[in-house]
């Protein structure tokens, strides 16, 4: 059985896409990737992101993500992660 990972757009992050009405998008990972080849993959700029949660939990921007796995980015202009540095 194979798991779908869902990945969630915020701000102009969605826009890079075009007008996507059918966010969050589901992707079918055959195995584990690098948060920043699935980025380049999605033609998103690594730093164009602000905040990048696997599971509802911040990660470092290299983090490997897993099939099934729930993936949120969130773009510098999101001022509650004005003064993060990457994660805390």
């Amino acid at each position: 059985m194979k798991s779908l990972t869902e990945v969630c757009l915020f701000g102009s992050l969605r826009k890079i896409l075009g007008d996507l009405d059918d966010l969050p998008l589901q992707m079918d990972l055959n195995a584990p990737t690098a948060l920043p080849r699935l980025l380049k993959n999605l033609k998103i700029p690594l730093n164009r992101v602000q905040v990048a949660m696997v599971n509802y939990r911040a990660v470092s921007k290299d983090t490997t993500i897993h099939p099934g796995d729930r993936i949120s980015l969130f773009p510098k202009e999101y001022p509650v992660f004005a003064d993060w540095k990457d994660f805390r």
